[in-house]
């Protein structure tokens, strides 16, 4: 722990003439600033789907009965079952005992941190969330270095809160920069990996160019397939956002006459079977997309009609016939 490892955490924002009131107090208000000045170099490479949790590692000291350290973390793990407000307000308070009782640097004091930047983006304070994320992150390069795992998630979940925030085109620098390093820890085909992956294509398509985006998405969604399964969560994820970016790059004048990948037919099949759309108007311009792309006909009766058990892929075999050599191919080296 550095010697400092004490000290009053204050770190007012930037550009505020008087601290603000304890340790990584949240600003108030809407952006006073933007998120990232111009010409500034990206930091230090939405917040995960579920709240961010310790890692095995995360442990600075044996947590057991008796023990403060157990009592704080599970008073931890009680304020991640409330709703966001109450929890905001909970991890808030035991964050500061934390540093005071465990450290600044502590990992579990950091830990707690970052899940408090969470929940304060699910209570729908996204200002309040960025700005203790950007704060947490260089404690955790000081503390534990750039390629510890806890600070590589750090880096990650602050990226991404930087792209739906408002600024893409630095939340694509920073993820550019950190894959390769969560790639090198964790290994290429790791689920957290390919999240970030494709959450590097989505800021991508958030900056305007869909299809680069569309291109990055090619890659992760046979990756995904292959490493993680027909049944995962992200598999369905990273499908519907191919499906839906390979139907507007197919719409666009750019792309209007691009073929059709096995992987994006697939993914727009699998649009149509969840009913990815907001009114039948979409999920008509979608099936005629296809049909248009593929020079199939007929297909909503060969696609809704298909047994529920049959995956997308199995569907659109049925409807489109599977061209030779269908499926994801071997997996590459990252």
């Amino acid at each position: 722990m550095p010697a400092d490892a004490e000290e009053p955490w204050i770190m007012p924002p930037t550009g505020a003439e008087q601290p603000p009131p304890g340790p990584y107090a949240p600003q108030q208000g809407p952006f006073a600033a933007p998120l990232m000045p111009a010409g500034a170099p990206p930091m230090p490479a939405v917040p995960p789907a579920v709240p961010p949790q310790a890692s095995a590692a995360a442990a600075s000291g044996p947590a057991v009965a008796g023990d403060p350290r157990a009592a704080l973390l599970g008073r931890r793990r009680e304020a991640g079952e409330r709703e966001s407000a109450e929890a905001v307000r909970l991890l808030e308070a035991l964050a500061r005992e934390m540093v005071a009782g465990l450290g600044r640097y502590d990992r579990d004091t950091l830990t707690t941190w970052r899940e408090l930047a969470w929940y304060r983006e699910a209570a729908g304070d996204r200002a309040g969330a960025y700005q203790l994320l950007a704060q947490v992150v260089p404690d955790l390069v000081r503390a534990f270095g750039p390629g510890d795992p806890d600070t590589l998630q750090a880096r990650y979940e602050l990226a991404v809160l930087t792209g739906t925030a408002g600024d893409p085109h630095v939340a694509v620098l920073q993820l550019h920069a950190l894959v390769p390093e969560l790639s090198a820890v964790l290994g290429p085909y790791d689920e957290r990996v390919l999240k970030a992956r494709h959450d590097l294509a989505l800021q991508i398509a958030d900056t305007g160019d869909v299809g680069r985006a569309l291109h990055h998405l090619q890659q992760v969604v046979p990756l995904v397939q292959q490493t993680l399964g027909e049944g995962h969560p992200l598999l369905a994820e990273t499908r519907l956002d191919l499906g839906r970016y390979a139907e507007l790059w197919g719409l666009s004048p750019a792309g209007r006459a691009a073929g059709l990948s096995w992987a994006e037919a697939v993914a727009i099949v699998h649009r149509l079977l969840v009913w990815d759309f907001e009114s039948d108007r979409e999920a008509d311009v979608c099936l005629k997309e296809l049909e248009r792309r593929t020079g199939a006909r007929g297909l909503m009766d060969r696609i809704l009609l298909a047994p529920d058990h049959l995956s997308a892929e199995q569907v659109a075999a049925a409807a489109l016939g599977a061209p030779p050599g269908a499926g994801p191919p071997p997996l590459p080296a990252y």
